[in-house]
């Protein structure tokens, strides 16, 4: 396909047969071969003429239309597992998510593989647990950063499905079983407009 002006009308030139370039010309508007030329820019402009312009929606609308309506879980979940000699616990209470070692929720002096073997083991229980939640659960946490860590907790999190640190908080919502990332204005967003289950 070449594409062509000819009195001031956009066509294309194709090679193609009489009886095709008459219906080429329906829908597209002018197509020509050689000189010859057929037009169907009035029956596309005909056709046209009525429909509405297509408008993008603005980003925080299709958001709110792809995210489930929000619940908050008033339940507790405990899980606690022996890892190495060091007692791993998982707590999710009332959306909030908490991960403490030997019963802190600051840094251990162990080494930076076990550490990571520990980060691993409590990412398992709670997509575990995640993938027991009704679609639209919101779940939060609080880095803690008393250790100097919180920023490195902060990108765990994050690579964990939460989204990024609204004040002290990171937020994410349940989305077919799994974290999906929620930001503090879509949250807001979502709430304002009342997209929530209330409980």
């Amino acid at each position: 396909m070449v594409p062509h002006i000819e009195n001031g009308e956009a066509c294309i030139i194709v090679a193609i047969s009489t009886e095709g370039r008459k219906k080429a010309a329906e829908i597209m508007g002018t197509v020509s071969l050689g000189n010859k030329a057929i037009k169907g820019v009035a029956k596309v402009r005909e056709a046209n003429k009525d429909k509405p312009p297509v408008q993008e929606k603005p980003p925080m609308q299709k958001f709110m239309e792809q995210t489930p309506r929000l619940i908050s879980p008033e339940s507790s979940i405990v899980k606690k597992e022996l890892v190495n000699g060091r007692e791993l616990q998982v707590i999710i209470s009332n959306g909030d998510i908490g991960i403490s070692i030997d019963a802190s929720y600051l840094r251990q002096d162990i080494s930076q593989r076990e550490g990571t073997n520990l980060a691993l083991r409590a990412l398992r229980i709670v997509k575990k647990e995640v993938a027991k939640m009704p679609d639209g659960t919101l779940l939060t946490n609080t880095p803690t950063t008393a250790d100097g860590l919180g920023e490195a907790r902060a990108s765990l999190y994050q690579r964990a499905g939460f989204g990024a640190m609204s004040g002290e908080e990171m937020m994410s919502v349940v989305k077919n079983g799994k974290l999906t990332p929620i930001s503090g204005d879509q949250y807001r967003y979502l709430m304002r407009n009342k997209h929530y289950i209330k409980g």
